[in-house]
């Protein structure tokens, strides 16, 4: 009987273990069951902050289920997947730190830890030299957190790629400029990181303007904007003794800078000699507004007045009267006409600027960086100021 009683039993017994087996892998009642995530490898193991790294593996993507990246602890934007890759974006303040996948549904989860990966911080432009260039000139660009590796490092004017010619030490890179490229944003971007941009355009200058005036050619050349803001604000820059003290010799300024009839070759300094001395707009400013007739004199001691003078011819031991004389200084009826004078110098080659006085006084010379045609005038575009030598 005891027997009979114990098969009775087995069938009950055999069912109730298969429901218990197939409960362990079939959906519950709160939905699907979790498998746990696979890790296998990452696409590299070095990004940036907002670079796209894909994580490749198994079960990473399950149905109804929440899937989640995190970096360091930090949560990283999932912007692609399938069931065996994601796609994320680097999370911002992440110097390193560990992969981790994460399925989960409500209070339940399964995770996966992938190998450590280093984030580079990210890269940025500091400065760079000149402030401004022709088209197909090569810059400096001073740089920091850029890749050591140049193929991972990409810069550009616009939509307008620069070539990376060398670089001096680490941070700083040598890059040439599209032969047709106009004045534009900065931009750049390591690996397949985010694109991050200079904060002012770049300015890109021309060989030659639509302009018959040296006033209109400043006004447009980016590399006087010092001396544009000069002649366009010294009447206010000058303050409460414009029209008795300094209103003369402006206006004798003007005689050439602005008139197309006038012939004469003038000296002016370029804006990166003041930037090279730490010498801000505002500061140009400031000093023009502390001693307005220094900067009134400036430009009137740089003219030679009825020659056009060229670079190629100029040679060393040359001397030229300038428009700065006595008389101009003391009016029409002072006999004595003498003033300062422009004379040529050579150094290794190069050619430079002197303003020397009546009584043999001397400035510093200037390099004389290039020439430019404008109208009935030459601009010499020096690398500092011919300054000034009083009577």
């Amino acid at each position: 009987m005891k027997t009979i009683f114990f098969f009775k039993y087995i069938p009950g017994i055999l069912l109730l273990c298969l429901l218990f087996a197939c409960k362990k892998d079939s959906p519950s009642a709160d939905g699907p069951v979790i498998q746990t995530p696979l890790i296998s490898k990452l696409s590299r193991t070095f990004v940036q902050a907002g670079d796209r790294l894909t994580i490749y593996g198994h079960a990473l993507i399950q149905d109804g289920l929440l899937t989640e990246v995190f970096i360091g602890g930090r949560p990283g934007e999932i912007v692609g997947h399938s069931a065996d890759s994601l796609a994320i974006i680097i999370p911002p303040k992440v110097l390193n730190g560990r992969i981790l996948v994460t399925i989960s549904r409500n209070q339940q989860f399964k995770s996966a830890n992938g190998p450590e990966i280093a984030v580079k911080p990210t890269p940025l432009i500091k400065s760079y030299w000149p402030s401004y260039a022709y088209a197909g000139d090569t810059i400096a660009l001073y740089t920091e957190n850029f890749s050591e590796q140049n193929n991972d490092n990409f810069f550009y004017i616009g939509n307008d790629a620069l070539q990376l010619v060398s670089k001096k030490d680490r941070d700083t890179f040598f890059v040439k400029l599209p032969a047709n490229t106009n004045t534009g944003l900065l931009s750049w971007h390591t690996y397949d990181g985010p694109s991050d941009t200079f904060p002012v355009p770049f300015p890109i200058r021309h060989a030659s303007y639509a302009v018959n005036t040296v006033k209109d050619w400043l006004h447009l050349d980016p590399a006087f904007s010092y001396m544009d803001t000069l002649v366009r604000g010294y009447p206010v820059l000058a303050g409460g003794n414009y029209p008795d003290v300094h209103k003369r010799i402006y206006d004798s300024v003007l005689l050439y800078i602005a008139n197309t009839n006038r012939s004469y070759t003038i000296f002016l300094p370029a804006s990166d000699s003041y930037r090279r001395n730490n010498i801000s707009q505002e500061t140009f400013l400031n000093k023009i507004m502390a001693t307005p007739y220094n900067y009134n004199t400036l430009l009137i001691t740089a003219i030679v007045p009825g020659r056009q003078l060229q670079l190629q011819t100029l040679q060393a031991g040359d001397a030229f009267p300038t428009a700065y004389t006595m008389r101009m200084v003391y009016g029409n009826d002072y006999d004595d006409a003498s003033g300062n004078a422009v004379s040529i110098i050579e150094q290794q080659g190069e050619k430079y600027a002197q303003l020397t006085g009546i009584y043999g006084e001397t400035n510093p010379p200037v390099k004389i960086l290039r020439s430019h045609q404008v109208g009935n005038a030459t601009i010499f575009e020096t690398d500092g100021e011919l300054g000034i030598i009083y009577f």
